[in-house]
């Protein structure tokens, strides 16, 4: 989300310090392979009220929840039983892509650098025809996952769990990265959609998913109330749910001509709608138990955010919860399943890169109804 400093970070990870990572030791007997299933759960979760656990935390954080060593936050929650439970969703086996294509949007916002790929010719043997793939892309360009090393809060200048800037960018350092997630298993739950962007239309709510356009929370709660309307029964949300909201902005961007397309990348402060930035809504995520967040937006917050936020989603969800959150999310054909077969909660299933030390990772994710 953040506007972009060029740095220059040696993130190569020594052998032994790679095997390390993969052995953790446990009083005298070495443990392999941690998995979300062996650590506990916490007998009690604090209510939001509670937090911070400890006075002289960042506020809202929750670190130490799962243990001062942890590095996998909110995926914590996606243990096996929540994960079987999740795939009772897929019913007919309808499977939706929920990757933006790799070089949208054409002009890339928050000052990130494009996409390029071309096909090389591997070989000169006459007999073999044979290409290879180099790509060259940010992480954040497009449909992509927000790592726990993306944001800090930005007063303390304090990642997750209190890990400082001079802890990522140190020689072979991994902490928070984002093989953490694939060395879990990757991201595998119960998704639920609000379509915010289909509700507005169809009631005639006054919103435009224009850059910095906020979607406010007593309207997220509208747009909950209007699906549920539209199903006839509640939709009833379970800890370890994936949290997805449609607000519109592919479909808008697809409908820009070039002019405005490059302004809209190039803006200086970068613009983006998404949620804004409310108490309630955190308490409201809090409370839901939610796994992972994410949507269609370019920030899934509203940036900049409103004059008198006294904090950032980012902040809160990143460093404060080790809570996923997923951008740029193609939604369009999930949405139109999800209104036609009137549910709104399928299985998702996502692969982030397996980088020692990475920032962030395509989505690399799926639905299937």
């Amino acid at each position: 989300m953040a506007t972009q400093v060029p740095t220059t970070v040696t993130l190569t990870e020594p052998a032994d310090d790679h095997l390390r990572h993969l052995r953790q030791k446990a009083d005298v007997q070495m443990v392999e392979d941690i998995t979300l299933e062996k650590i506990a759960q916490p007998t009690s979760r604090p209510e939001f009220e509670q937090l911070p656990l400890k006075s002289h935390h960042p506020p809202y954080s929750a670190w130490g929840l799962w243990g001062d060593d942890d590095q996998a936050g909110t995926l914590r929650l996606l243990t096996a039983e929540t994960v079987a439970r999740a795939g009772k969703e897929i019913i007919k086996g309808n499977r939706f892509s929920l990757n933006w294509s790799l070089n949208s949007p054409i002009t890339p916002s928050f000052g990130r650098s494009n996409f390029a790929f071309h096909h090389t010719l591997h070989g000169d043997t006459p007999d073999v025809l044979v290409f290879d793939d180099s790509l060259t892309f940010n992480t954040q360009k497009s449909s992509q996952w927000d790592g726990l090393r993306h944001f800090a809060y930005q007063k303390e200048q304090l990642f997750y769990q209190g890990v400082t800037k001079q802890q990522i960018t140190a020689p072979g350092s991994s902490t928070l990265g984002i093989q953490v997630w694939h060395d879990e298993g990757g991201i595998a739950g119960r998704g639920v959609l609000l379509d915010f962007w289909a509700y507005s239309q169809s009631t005639g709510h006054e919103y435009k998913p224009t850059a910095g356009a906020a979607i406010r929370f007593d309207d997220l709660m509208a747009c909950l109330k209007y699906q549920e309307d539209l199903i006839g029964h509640a939709i009833e949300f379970l800890p370890g749910d994936i949290l997805t909201v449609r607000c519109g902005f592919t479909d808008h961007y697809l409908k820009l001509n070039e002019e405005a397309e490059a302004a809209a990348g190039k803006a200086l402060p970068p613009l983006s709608c998404g949620l804004e930035q409310d108490v309630r809504l955190l308490k409201w995520l809090w409370d839901h138990k939610f796994a992972a967040v994410g949507g269609d937006s370019q920030s899934f917050e509203c940036f900049p955010p409103k004059t008198d936020a006294k904090f950032l989603l980012h902040e809160v969800l990143l460093a404060g919860w080790g809570c996923p959150i997923a951008e740029m999310l193609w939604l369009e054909d999930l949405a139109v399943c999800c209104a036609e077969e009137k549910r709104y909660t399928f299985f998702v299933s996502s692969s982030p890169l397996n980088v020692h030390g990475g920032v962030a990772s395509p989505a690399n994710m799926m639905a299937i109804m």
